[in-house]
């Protein structure tokens, strides 16, 4: 069973005052690359990442990374939807996936472990499968082949939440609360810094 595994990696970082994809998170690594890091150990099939507002940045951060492929969304500040849109057209050129695993690359406290336990139970049941942050549901996220079409036709700036809080579609979840906590703006990376080191 093929899962595309996207990093979706195209904001501007405005409350971060700079490139925050950059930045370090500790152990001398970047938050993208602690993002692909994470992916890549799930399998060996490619990482795609969207890039967009800070592109040549992130590109820079990734030189040496084998197996990634960079999709430039150049209407990134149209929102995540079209970042989603972006990335699953790009793939389907390429390759018929059987879904597509969604990861924003400034979740800092991912680990390969929970996204592997998002795969094991969507290989098992093959359906939208995301996380539950206990208070709402998000991503890492993944989408089955038959939502393809529709996350292509995404516009909205709230990426494919609508999708996963759709009441006439089964929405399977495994309970990530580790997942809810992104990277916004510098006190909250010092904030994790202080925490984690």
């Amino acid at each position: 069973m093929l899962i595309a595994k996207v990093v979706l990696a195209a904001g501007q970082s405005s409350r971060f005052n700079g490139c925050k994809l950059t930045a370090d998170i500790g152990f001398g690594k970047t938050m993208i690359e602690h993002t692909v890091n994470t992916l890549q150990a799930l399998d060996d099939t490619p990482v795609y990442v969207v890039t967009g507002a800070w592109h040549k940045e992130v590109a820079q951060a990734l030189v040496g990374y084998k197996n990634i492929e960079l999709i430039e969304n150049k209407q990134w500040d149209k929102g995540l939807g079209n970042s989603i849109a972006t990335a699953t057209k790009a793939i389907l050129e390429n390759q018929h996936p059987d879904g597509i695993l969604f990861v924003l690359a400034d979740q800092v406290e991912l680990t390969t472990e929970h996204l592997s336990d998002l795969v094991t139970n969507f290989k098992r049941y093959p359906s939208r499968w995301c996380a539950n942050y206990g208070e709402r549901l998000g991503v890492p996220a993944i989408f089955p082949r038959v939502d393809l079409p529709k996350l292509s036709d995404l516009t909205t700036d709230k990426g494919a939440q609508h999708l996963l809080r759709c009441s006439d579609e089964e929405v399977n979840t495994i309970d990530l609360k580790c997942a809810s906590l992104d990277i916004d703006t510098q006190a909250q990376l010092n904030d994790f810094l202080s925490k984690t080191f």
